[in-house]
C-alpha cells in the first residue's frame, strides 16, 4: 500500500509539472516573427477576440475566439453609417440636428453638434464617423427612422439579414449597455457588407474632414480627424493598404478596431476586440493584414489572360491552308501592357477561388479586333486591343497579337484564269449591267413563253372547233344516208308490190 501511494504521489507531481509547463510553452505576442508573417497564430495577438475574412467571398482566413460575445463599443457605428447611407437620403440634403442628439451620456465622445445646428447630411456623416460622435449617431438615428428606438430596431433587423446570430444592439453609438453586444465574426460580416457602398468606403478612409455648420447666425468650420492611426502617414503604425474602418473603446469593451485593407485586387476585413492596450490593436491588425496577404499568390495581367485564353482568346482565320493543324483557329497573346507591374491576388491553393477570379477577369475584359482575320497571319502580328478594368476601377490596356503563324490556302485555277474576260465582272458596274441584261432577257423569254402559250392555246381551240364541226357534218351526212337508204328500200318495196299486181292481171288474162 505504501509503495502504491508513493507511485501515485510521483505521478501526480509529474502531471502537475506538465500542467505548469503548458503556459510556458504557449505562444505569446512577443514570440511573433515579423520576417515570417505567414506563421501567425492566435497567441501572437494581444486581443481576446479577432478575425480576418476575405471581403470578396467572406472566407475566414484567421480566427481567434471569433464567436465569443464581446462589447463592440464604437465599432457599432459601422452599422449606423451603413444604414444612414442605405436610407436614401441624398448627401447634399440640408438637415437640422434634432433634439435627441443631446440625449447621450455625459462622458460620450462628441462631434460636436447641437440641436438646431444646420448642415448637409454629408457633413453630419463625415463628422459623426471620423470623430466617433455619439451625438451624431443619435441625430442620424432620428433623421433616418424618426426616433432612436426605431433606428435600433432597424439595426437589429439588418444584422439578422446578414446572418449575425451573436449580435444585439441597444443604441446607435456603442456606449456600454449590458444588452449591447456582438462578436468579431458578426462585425466582420457587417463591415464586409458596408464596404460595398462606395460612399462608406470613402468616408472611413478619410483621415480628416472639415464640416460646415450653421449655428444661429454663425457659420462654423469644424475640422474633424480620423482616429484610425493606420491611415496617417506620419504615424508609426501607418499601413499604406489600409482603407479604414473604425476604432472603439470603453472600459468594459477595451480597445477595439475594425479594419480593412486592399492590395492587388484583394480586400481584407479584420476585427480586433478587447485588446490589451491602445497601441496593441494596431499591432494585431497589421499582423493580421500581413498574414492575410501571404495567403494569396500574385498573378500578372498576362498570366490571368493566359489562364482565360480558352474562353476569350481564340479566333477563326479564313483562307487558312487546309493542312493547318488547328484548322484555322488562332490563339492570342497580349503585349505592350499599359501597367506591366499590375498583379491580381488569388488565394493560394484554392481552385474555387481561382475559377472565380478567371471568370471575373473574363467579365471585365473588352477585346477589339482590328485585323480582317484572313490568312496569311504571322506570329506576333497585331490583331487588336484589350481593355481591362479591375474590381477597383483601375483600367489597363494591351495589344492582342497572334500566338502563331497561319499559312494561306494556295491559289486555285478559276474561270477567270481560263477566260480572262470574266475579270470584267469584278467591276461592280459591270456586274450591275449584266444583272439588268439578264433580267431583261429573262423578262423577254417569259413574255415569249406566254405568247407561245397563248398561240398554242388558240390553235387548240381552233382545232377543237374544226373537229367539232367535222363531227357534226359527218353525223348529218350519216343521217341523210340513212334516210336515203330507207327511201330506196321503200321504193323497192313499192316496185315489188307493183310487179306482184301486174303478174296477177296477166294470170287472169290467161284464163
Amino acid at each position: 500500500m505504501l509503495r502504491c501511494r508513493r507511485w501515485f504521489a510521483a505521478l501526480l507531481a509529474v502531471v502537475t509539472a506538465l500542467l505548469c509547463a503548458v503556459p510556458a510553452l504557449a505562444e505569446t505576442p512577443s514570440d511573433y516573427n515579423r520576417n515570417v508573417p505567414q506563421l501567425l497564430s492566435a497567441g501572437h495577438l494581444y486581443s481576446e477576440s479577432a478575425i480576418m475574412i476575405d471581403a470578396e467571398n467572406g472566407n475566414v482566413l484567421f480566427s481567434k475566439n471569433a464567436n465569443v460575445r464581446m462589447y463592440p463599443a464604437s465599432t457599432t457605428k459601422v452599422m449606423t453609417l451603413m444604414l444612414a447611407l442605405e436610407s436614401g437620403i441624398a448627401l447634399d440634403t440640408p438637415i437640422v440636428i434634432p433634439q435627441q442628439a443631446s440625449q447621450i451620456p455625459a462622458d460620450s465622445s462628441l462631434v460636436p453638434v447641437f440641436p438646431g445646428d444646420m448642415m448637409t447630411y454629408r457633413d453630419l456623416l463625415y463628422g459623426f464617423m471620423l470623430s466617433s460622435g455619439n451625438d451624431g449617431a443619435n441625430a442620424i438615428a432620428v433623421l433616418v427612422s424618426g426616433s432612436v428606438e426605431k433606428f435600433v430596431e432597424k439595426m437589429n433587423s439588418r444584422a439578422q439579414e446578414l446572418g449575425c446570430e451573436g449580435t444585439h444592439f441597444a443604441n446607435p453609438h456603442g456606449y456600454h449597455d449590458p444588452e449591447h453586444y456582438s462578436c468579431a465574426q458578426d462585425l466582420a460580416r457587417i463591415t464586409r457588407e458596408a464596404l460595398k457602398i462606395d460612399t462608406f468606403k470613402k468616408i472611413v478612409s478619410t483621415s480628416s474632414y472639415t464640416m460646415s455648420i450653421q449655428r444661429g447666425n454663425t457659420t462654423i468650420e469644424n475640422r474633424v480627424l480620423n482616429t484610425n492611426a493606420l491611415l496617417k502617414k506620419d504615424n508609426t503604425y501607418y499601413y499604406a493598404d489600409c482603407i479604414g474602418v473604425k476604432t472603439g473603446y470603453h472600459s468594459l469593451a477595451g480597445q477595439c478596431f475594425v479594419g480593412a485593407a486592399e492590395r492587388d485586387g484583394v480586400r481584407l476585413v479584420t476585427v480586433d476586440l478587447h485588446s490589451t492596450g491602445s497601441l496593441e490593436k494596431w499591432i494585431d491588425t497589421i499582423r493580421m493584414f500581413n498574414y492575410g496577404f501571404t495567403r494569396y499568390t500574385a498573378y500578372t495581367l498576362e498570366q490571368m489572360f493566359n489562364m482565360a485564353s480558352g474562353m476569350i482568346a481564340t479566333l477563326r482565320v479564313s483562307n487558312a491552308i487546309e493542312s493547318d493543324p488547328q484548322q484555322g483557329m488562332l490563339g492570342l497573346n497580349i503585349a505592350q501592357i499599359s501597367n506591366p507591374d499590375y498583379t491580381r491576388m488569388v488565394e493560394t491553393d484554392n481552385q474555387e477561388a481561382m475559377d472565380r477570379a478567371v471568370e471575373d477577369f473574363v467579365s471585365r475584359c473588352e477585346m477589339t479586333i482590328t485585323s480582317d482575320m484572313v490568312a496569311p497571319i504571322s506570329q506576333g502580328e497585331i490583331i487588336g486591343r484589350l481593355r481591362y478594368v479591375d474590381q477597383f476601377g483601375e483600367e489597363l490596356t494591351a495589344l492582342l497579337v497572334a500566338d502563331r503563324s497561319i499559312a494561306e490556302q494556295p491559289p486555285r485555277t478559276t474561270l477567270v484564269d481560263i477566260f480572262p474576260a470574266l475579270a470584267y465582272f469584278e467591276n461592280p458596274l459591270v456586274v450591275l449591267l449584266a444583272a439588268v441584261l439578264i433580267l431583261l432577257i429573262i423578262a423577254l423569254l417569259i413574255a415569249a413563253a406566254v405568247r407561245n402559250s397563248r398561240r398554242e392555246k388558240r390553235r387548240k381551240q381552233i382545232y377543237e372547233a374544226r373537229k367539232l364541226a367535222y363531227m357534226r357534218r359527218k353525223s348529218a351526212q350519216k343521217r341523210r344516208n340513212a334516210r336515203r337508204a330507207k327511201e330506196r328500200r321503200r321504193r323497192l318495196r313499192e316496185q315489188e308490190d307493183d310487179y306482184d299486181e301486174y303478174d296477177e292481171y296477166d294470170d287472169e288474162d290467161d284464163y
